[in-house]
């Protein structure tokens, strides 16, 4: 029998991961980050303003989607990608630094809200809900 309880409370705890990894991540990465920014730069700033945090949370969303999954191994992929894309600036050292700290903070965070909800649906279906622990194979 469908369990409708179960259902909404899993909706709710993968609403819950994906709006703390996409937005608290930008909070988390951007903490840790803005002791590295350039303030008194007077080079004009390439690209779109706030796409970098706009990649970022995107970024999270996929990474967290993928070790949601199980598949590890296609997280490398988005860091190809963005690597790809940023291929002439990473010639410039102080830029590369600061681009893979970021990447490096945003797949950490993912990964670790990832790990968290795991193991609290873990928690779930095994503390409280025990009849459900065959079908979920936990």
């Amino acid at each position: 029998m469908f369990q409708w309880d179960l259902f909404v409370i899993l909706v709710l705890l993968y609403l819950c991961a994906y709006i703390w990894a996409i937005f608290g991540g930008a909070v988390f990465v951007g903490r840790l980050l803005s002791p590295y920014k350039d303030k008194d730069s007077t080079k004009k700033p390439m690209g779109l303003s706030g796409a970098g945090r706009k990649i970022g949370q995107i970024e999270r969303a996929i990474i967290l989607t993928l070790a949601l999954m199980g598949e590890f191994g296609t997280i490398s992929f988005v860091f190809v990608a963005k690597s790809m894309a940023r291929f002439e600036q990473l010639k410039e050292r102080e830029f590369a630094e600061y681009y893979l700290l970021g990447t490096l903070l945003s797949i950490f965070f993912a990964l670790f809200t990832a790990i968290l909800i795991q193991g609290i649906i873990t928690l779930i279906t095994v503390t409280l809900i025990p009849e459900l622990q065959t079908l979920w194979g936990s």
